[in-house]
């Protein structure tokens, strides 16, 4: 009889063995993946446990906290290789990156600051004028060709091309106040005049008034300059210009007609 209730006893156990063991499987095998969201368990310094503190108190989590200093580390790493080698040929002992990018960022918004300076004190002072590569060629070209002299820079001037820079739109786009407008920020800023007044007539005639220091045939040489400016076929509307040469003054009635 022992044996009997040894045996039902054993073959019993052996049979739960079994089926503990076919549960497991199929536990294993329906068992979803580790989320990777899991937590992530590391041990900070006092310092780091500060900034964790600092940040907590403006409603910061540690997980936005960690996500974002991986990111910035991330991006600082993706900085090319040239510029990886500034920093660390200019970086000084001890400085953090942050300390050094501050401190360069700086050093070049101070030397924009110095470059606009100068140029304006060389504007006012020695009473320089912005002369791009175009117009400078231009000047080299009449010199040999004293009868050109006018002629050639009224039909290759980069009127168009000032404009479109400064205002960033296509031609077809603008109106002709901001043509205006622009022509009288730029050929001031230029220093090619110290002031333009620009006065609307009528709904479409507009009076500018260009003053200068220089002498009638400047004056001429800038009404052939705007004149074939407006008489362009890229510029969107049919203008008509009138204008008048002074010693010092250069005036220009400029209407507009129906959009090409």
């Amino acid at each position: 009889m022992v044996k009997n209730i040894l045996g039902v006893d054993s073959i019993t156990k052996e049979n739960e063995t079994s089926d503990d063991k076919s549960n497991n499987t199929q536990k294993d095998e329906t068992k979803e993946p580790e989320s990777k969201d899991k937590p992530i368990y590391v041990k900070v310094s006092d310092e780091t446990r500060g900034l964790i503190d600092k940040y907590k108190e403006h409603g910061t989590t540690i997980s936005d906290l960690i996500k974002n200093a991986i990111k910035c580390y991330d991006d600082f790493n993706l900085i090319s290789p040239e510029i990886h080698a500034i920093i660390d040929k200019y970086i000084e002992e001890d400085e953090s990156n942050i300390s050094f990018i501050e401190r360069a960022v700086k050093y070049y918004g101070e030397q924009k600051i110095l470059d606009r300076d100068l140029w304006v004190r060389a504007r006012d002072e020695m009473k320089m004028m912005l002369i791009g590569k175009t117009t400078f060629n231009q000047l080299i070209a009449a010199a040999e060709a004293p009868k050109e002299s006018l002629t050639k820079p009224w039909s290759k001037n980069v009127a168009i091309d000032i404009i479109l820079w400064y205002t960033g739109k296509p031609l077809k786009n603008l109106t002709i106040e901001e043509i205006l407008q622009t022509i009288q920020k730029m050929w001031v800023v230029a220093n090619y005049f110290y002031i333009i007044d620009i006065k609307k007539e009528k709904k479409d005639e507009y009076h500018l008034l260009f003053r200068h220091r220089q002498n009638k045939r400047y004056s001429a040489y800038w009404l052939g300059y705007f004149t074939e400016l407006f008489h362009s076929e890229e510029m969107p509307f049919k203008i008509v210009v009138e204008g008048h040469t002074f010693d010092e003054t250069l005036s220009m009635i400029v209407k507009v007609g129906y959009e090409k």
